[in-house]
């Protein structure tokens, strides 16, 4: 098996968990993302290329499946948060499993924000800025919560390849 079709698999599988379920429990109006964390451990593992290629595949996958809001946006966003993990590529070392949920924490809050930046580019209508603020960091510390559970499958599917060449 290649390694795209392995990371093909984990980004289809946890795109069709967040739309098909994750995104109908909200803890307090935030949703789990878990592409998030899988974006930012591949751009940090990888680079930032291959960051956001796995990116902007899975945003466009997530708005795809979602069908809500403009085509594109959630590949935007997620494309610029997979670049920038892989700015620090090799750089955080992600067997600690507090710096990989720091990394996630600060890309959902990136994330967050350029969705917000669109918004108003192209008119959709931005709660308060209060609320839109706490949602994002309650965001930011529910997939920095994940975060080390898909860093080690990030890695398990990186060692393997590795032994494989």
């Amino acid at each position: 098996m290649s390694r795209v079709l392995a990371y093909t698999g984990v980004l289809v599988i946890l795109a069709l968990v967040q739309v098909a379920w994750l995104a109908r429990v909200q803890v307090w109006g935030a949703i789990l993302d878990p592409l998030v964390p899988l974006i930012i451990g591949v751009g940090i593992l990888k680079g930032a290329e291959s960051g956001a290629v796995v990116g902007v595949a899975a945003g466009l996958l997530q708005d795809l499946l979602s069908g809500g809001g403009p085509l594109g946006v959630n590949g935007l966003s997620k494309l610029v948060v997979g670049f920038a993990s892989g700015m620090f590529e090799r750089s955080i070392y992600i067997e600690n499993p507090l710096l990989p949920a720091i990394a996630t924490f600060i890309g959902t809050l990136l994330g967050g924000v350029l969705l917000v930046i669109v918004a108003l580019l192209v008119g959709l209508g931005v709660p308060p800025w209060p609320a839109v603020v706490a949602r994002m960091i309650l965001q930011a510390v529910l997939n920095s919560a994940i975060a080390p559970v898909l860093f080690r499958t990030i890695r398990v599917i990186e060692t393997r390849f590795q032994r494989e060449h």
